[in-house]
């Protein structure tokens, strides 16, 4: 009897393999980045861990800035967030690396209640 090799699938073919760490909310959301004015942003792909904000400018790795984001039934929180490497011709990733208590608290409850809801469901 001859054991039959598994016949190995080309890269091409492979599932992605999903590296986050926390659920996303397709979005989008009102956001604004915080400086000497505050900068409009869109924001889409929101979890606990980070975003992805589009944006039409070139945005280095490793920028650390302040973001506020509009969320719904919680109001604005705010949030110091880095920009990654990962980054498309419609944006950049950030992740969040510091925010209070009351955000974090105020995120989760926006996430949980948005996360089965379609994008414009009341």
């Amino acid at each position: 009897m001859v054991d039959k090799v598994p016949t190995p699938v080309p890269p091409f073919m492979r599932a992605p393999v999903d590296r986050r760490e926390h659920a996303r909310v397709v979005g989008p959301f009102d956001g604004f980045r915080i400086g000497a004015l505050e900068t409009p942003l869109r924001i889409f792909d929101l979890s606990r861990g980070g975003c992805f904000v589009n944006a039409m400018h070139e945005q280095k790795p490793g920028i650390r800035f302040l973001i506020k984001i509009e969320l719904p039934y919680e109001g604005p929180i705010t949030v110091t967030a880095e920009t990654l490497n990962r980054r498309t011709e419609d944006g950049y990733a950030v992740r969040f690396v510091q925010m209070s208590k009351d955000a974090e608290d105020r995120l989760e409850r926006a996430l949980e209640r948005l996360q089965d809801k379609a994008p414009y469901e009341p």
